[in-house]
This record gives C-alpha cells, structure tokens and sequence, in this order.
C-alpha cells in the first residue's frame, strides 16, 4: 500500500520484500493520460470563471449600492484604493474578450504546474487546489494591479486595491481549476495503476 508524505508525494514502502526505490515511485517513463485535455479544459474553464465571478460582484456591487441609495460608479470617481477595486472587477469581467491572451497564459500555467504534479506522484488534493489558487491570483492580481497602476497616473494606492481584488478573484477561479484538472485527470488512480504494471 502506497504510503503518502508532505504536498501529497508517495512515499518509499519500508524495506521488506516487496520493497522499492523512491526513484520507482512513479517511473520516469509513465504516460499519464488526460493531461493534455484537462490542461486545455481548465485554460478555457478559468477565463470563463473570472469573468463570471467579477460578474457577480458588479451585480452584488450595484445591488447593495443601491439598497443604501448609493451610485456604485462612485467607485471610479474615487481616486485611491476603491478605485483600484472597481477596476479590476471590471476588467476582470471583460476578461472574455481577452481570450486570445488569457486562455495561452493559463493553459501554460497549468500545464507547468498542476500538469506535473502526477509524474511527481503528488495525488492529494490540497496541493492542486493550492498551487491552481496561486498562478490564479498570480496571473489576474497582476494584469490588474498592472493596468490598475498605468491607467491611475501611477497611483500606489489604487495598483494596490487592482492587485488584491484581482488576487482573490483569480485565486477563487484558480481553486475551482484545481478541483476539475483532478476530477478530470484523476492523478491517485493513475499513480496507482502504473505502479501494479510496474511491480
């Protein structure tokens, strides 16, 4: 029986007769299927999930703005950190129409991350949604406190508030990406599966 250590990793059995080497934990040979696919599934499911989760947020946003009598366009008129907020909610949800761009980049995040995490023999889920909710925040906060930071004149305060709202949003879609690469790839299965043909 496999056993499992830090991040997921399968772990050398005690020594025994049915030893192994740590080395034949996953042989550097394995084909693991369905990497591909859910590589390219999970570049176009992010795209489509930060434009929908920014999407609910204006939606929300303008909801309760006016519950209290409030213009939520205010937001813009506000030079500083709420500034930084609503404009990277909004550009998040004109994400979709920055496909061309958006999808490749995350298709290449997934790809070098979670896709090599099954050669590594990392089959627990924390470190897919962990490291899917990293290159998330990373991809998004950054286009947005980037475009939060030229578009305000260079103001530190509203890069900031862009950074941080586009950081949570693009960790929620990366988290969800974590959860359907696994669904779709099932890594603990494979590992498994290559380790009876081998041994």
């Amino acid at each position: 029986m496999s056993e499992f250590g830090p991040n997921g990793i399968v772990m050398p059995t005690p020594d025994g007769p049915n030893a192994y080497r740590p080395d034949y934990a996953v042989p550097a040979v394995a084909k693991f299927k369905r990497i591909g696919l859910a590589s390219f599934l999970c570049g176009l499911a992010a795209c489509i999930l930060v434009t929908l989760i920014a999407a609910i947020i204006l939606f929300l946003g303008f909801q309760i703005a006016s519950m209290f009598g409030q213009n939520a366009g205010v937001v813009f008129d506000n030079e500083g950190f709420l500034q930084g907020v609503g404009m990277a909610v909004f550009m998040s949800a004109l994400n979709w129409y920055l496909a061309y761009f958006t999808i490749p980049a995350a298709w290449l995040a997934i790809a070098f991350s979670l896709g090599r995490f099954p050669r590594r023999g990392i089959v627990r889920p924390a470190p897919y949604y962990r490291w899917g909710a990293i290159w998330g925040g990373i991809l998004v906060g950054g286009t947005t406190g980037l475009m939060s930071l030229l578009f305000s004149s260079m103001n530190w305060l509203t890069a900031l508030g862009g950074l941080l709202t586009g950081a949570v949003i693009g960790a929620l879609a990366g988290a969800i990406c974590g959860a359907i690469f696994r669904g779709i790839v099932r890594p603990a299965e494979q590992v498994k599966r290559i380790q009876v043909e081998v041994f």
